[in-house]
């Protein structure tokens, strides 16, 4: 039964959360780079170059191509010649890179290779090892399911979410879907079928609405057009003008963000209430929501500080940059590059603050319907 009212309210949620006058238009084929991994050769200049008014170290490379048709051709690359060496750390022989050309489509053209960045495969995979190990040893089999969720949500990011996003559907549409996806499966595998999961599939459900009509409406009042920051602008250069709707993408990110911490929250507030219904079964419906409310009030205030903090680390340069501006502050945070960050934060917070009574309202209710062995039979099945 709780299921299909889950599933009821997140397809009313899809019905909601997609604006019908957003289109996006099919992006343009072109000629496309490519990418390879090399190894630096040797070294065969290097000194300091000023480009303008700036001052850099440049160094001209011989660079060995480790893949492709090219394989094993030594190709000369030139870094912080003629552009910005945007490293502080010179390049030496036996460092692995990855190079990128655009292939010669005119007579007269010269290739010219440059390199994008270092190879730093190995240690990223020895990082995501040891986390695996960390949480499988904490968590056990919910460890397990957790790690299975999370590939389960990096699976429809990169080859439902993008490619459809690419193909020139609506982001929002997309974003929307791909959110009801993972945390309806998220939710379920990790912390197994029952009422309480289900109470917090009901408040993620609704409080993403909510949050979804928020940024929706506060992107369109703040004319914000989602194409302040470099990635947009490389976005726009690569599938075309028209290829994407970036407003709509902006709000798909929005939704999409929100959803890392309204899941966390929902699942919080219904396994708290859950608990004390186990722990007390005397206690009524207004008891529990009344409890259940002040842990989330210790719950949500910490969470706010946490979503604000992890956006102001992400946009950490960008805030040192427009501290050097002879600004007054309102128009610092009055450019968009910033209003959009202030606008994600305070969306994705008003939604956190909806989903905790949500949360508590309907896992009071499923509580003081479940009989305690029930729940304590559950929780020992999926929770410890």
């Amino acid at each position: 039964m709780y299921w299909r009212i889950a599933l009821l309210l997140v397809i009313v949620a899809t019905g909601l959360l997609i604006p019908l006058n957003v289109q996006a238009q099919q992006p343009e084929a072109r000629t496309e780079s490519q990418t390879l991994r090399a190894e630096i050769v040797e070294v065969i200049e290097e000194g300091i170059n000023e480009l303008g008014p700036i001052t850099q170290p440049y160094q001209i490379l011989d660079v060995e191509l480790r893949e492709g048709d090219r394989e094993g051709e030594i190709v000369q690359v030139e870094v912080g010649v003629i552009d910005l060496n945007t490293t502080e750390h010179l390049y030496e022989p036996g460092d692995q890179v990855f190079v990128s050309y655009t292939p010669v489509t005119e007579p007269g053209q010269q290739e010219r290779f440059i390199i994008t960045d270092r190879v730093r495969t190995t240690p990223m995979l020895v990082l995501a090892a040891m986390f695996a190990v960390a949480i499988i040893a904490l968590g056990r089999w919910k460890g397990v399911r957790a790690i299975i969720g999370l590939a389960f949500t990096f699976a429809v990011i990169i080859w439902f979410m993008i490619p459809r996003i690419l193909d020139g559907s609506n982001p929002v549409t997309i974003s929307v879907f791909a959110a009801i996806f993972i945390f309806m499966f998220t939710l379920y595998i990790v912390h197994g079928i029952g009422r309480m999961t289900t109470a917090a599939v009901l408040g993620t459900s609704i409080s993403l609405m909510v949050t979804g009509t928020l940024a929706y409406i506060w992107v369109r009042l703040s004319s914000l057009t989602g194409l302040a920051s470099d990635e947009a602008a490389f976005i726009q250069v690569m599938v075309g003008g028209e290829g994407i709707n970036m407003q709509g993408l902006l709000l798909g990110g929005i939704i999409i963000g929100a959803l890392g911490v309204l899941d966390d929250v929902t699942v919080s507030q219904s396994s708290t209430v859950f608990e004390l219904r186990k722990a007390n079964p005397k206690m009524t419906m207004p008891q529990l929501f009344a409890s259940g409310i002040n842990v989330g009030r210790d719950h949500i205030a910490a969470t706010v500080n946490t979503l604000v903090l992890a956006y102001a680390g992400v946009a950490l340069p960008l805030l040192i940059l427009f501290t050097q501006l002879n600004e007054p502050a309102l128009h610092i945070i009055n450019r968009e590059i910033l209003a959009e960050e202030i606008v994600r934060t305070l969306v994705g917070s008003l939604g956190l603050i909806c989903a905790v009574p949500l949360t508590t309202g309907i896992a009071a209710y499923m509580a003081v319907k479940s009989n305690p062995e029930d729940i304590a039979e559950y929780h020992h099945g999926h929770h410890h």
